[in-house]
């Protein structure tokens, strides 16, 4: 059993919190309290039972990705605990630095986004000052009308919101495009090509590949898939604004920006560059053993069991074996000489193959 340290100290109306984690500081009333700590700067507060905590900034800690079935697993997390064994090897994508993809290397506006989106924000500072600050004059002025009080607690409100709002514009990337008009059709075929693509009812982005040594406890399959959330859409890349609404796919760790002249990747606050003769765009039709229900808008093309014997049957020697429909899929791998490896799958068939014709035709264009 592991040990724990934690110590409070309360000197006046501040209070001191030491525990394994690092020192922590808050102050307030009762009922209301502002502080930071190792986890960033929160406020908090009670009232008749109840209780609120709101973190004020600060890196949250990532939750893990959503952890969906691979093909062939069944559905109860015991029975998914119980094929562990059988993975013989697991791939990892989305694993490459998008610091390190050449185009980000000597590139200045490259280097510049970096640092704008590498500052630190103030307005979490901002706040926890301004929050003693006001606790303080209200100890000082205890006789003063709750009018003034409240117009005090406004005007540092305010002056939190502008400091976070500047805090935004410091770290905001402004890009302006004129296209040419061969430019400007290709990269419009590369939009409506998008927004085709994300019609699809089941949209994931692929986390790894799993290759199974026994194939009769995986319904068949020989590798499975774990599942992250993603999205495709027109719009704006996360801390940029441009003049024109530009495609954006969303994997589990990277965002790609398909911007006129370059792709963007953006991981965190790191964004790294991609020039269209360097990226590789491969639309692909597989059969995925759906264990959900399937979508309305995929094929069924199969059946199989949850459990296989060696001919393809099932094997009676499980109980509950049930029947599997197998699901004509479309997998999209975007990839780069120098590592970069997103993947994504979705139920319609073909739903990525004009997106696919859409890039190579934004190669040749570049080239």
């Amino acid at each position: 059993m592991g040990l724990s340290f934690s110590k409070s100290v309360k000197i006046g109306a501040v209070r001191f919190n030491f525990s394994g984690s690092g020192i922590g500081v808050s102050t307030g009333i009762k009922g209301l309290r502002m502080g930071t700590g190792p986890r960033g700067a929160y406020i908090s507060g009670s009232f008749a039972g109840f209780r609120y905590r709101q973190s004020l900034g600060g890196k949250r800690r990532s939750r893990p990705a959503p952890n969906m079935l691979p093909a062939g697993v069944p559905s109860s997390p015991r029975e998914v605990a119980s094929l562990e064994p059988n993975i013989v090897a697991t791939t990892d994508h989305e694993t490459m630095d998008v610091l390190e993809l050449q185009d980000s290397t000597s590139d200045a506006l490259l280097r510049s986004m970096n640092e704008q989106r590498q500052k630190t924000s103030l307005w979490p500072f901002a706040a926890v000052a301004l929050g003693l600050l006001f606790l303080f004059l209200r100890g000082l002025g205890s006789q003063w009308p709750l009018g003034v009080n409240l117009a005090i607690f406004v005007v540092f409100a305010g002056a939190v919101l502008w400091v976070r709002w500047r805090d935004k514009m410091r770290k905001l990337t402004v890009l302006f495009y004129e296209p040419d008009a061969a430019t400007n059709e290709v990269y419009s075929g590369l939009a409506s090509s998008l927004q085709h693509a994300a019609r699809a009812v089941k949209l994931k982005s692929i986390a790894n590949t799993s290759q199974y040594g026994d194939t009769k406890y995986s319904a068949g399959a020989s590798e499975g898939l774990k599942f992250a959330d993603a999205s495709l859409s027109l719009g704006q890349a996360p801390g940029v604004v441009a003049n024109v609404d530009v495609p954006v796919l969303k994997a589990a760790k990277t965002t790609l920006a398909f911007y006129p002249d370059r792709v963007l990747a953006f991981q965190g606050n790191a964004v790294g560059g991609i020039s269209y003769p360097r990226l590789q765009a491969m639309s692909i039709g597989t059969r995925f053993i759906e264990h959900e229900a399937v979508p309305s808008d995929a094929r069924v093309v199969d059946r199989t069991w949850q459990f296989v014997n060696k001919k393809g049957g099932p094997d009676l020697r499980f109980k509950n074996n049930r029947e599997l429909p197998v699901c004509a899929y479309n997998q999209f791998n975007l990839s780069t000489p120098d590592g970069l490896d997103v993947r994504f799958i979705g139920s319609k068939e073909g739903g990525f193959d004009d997106l696919a014709t859409a890039i190579a035709q934004l190669r040749r264009a570049s080239s």
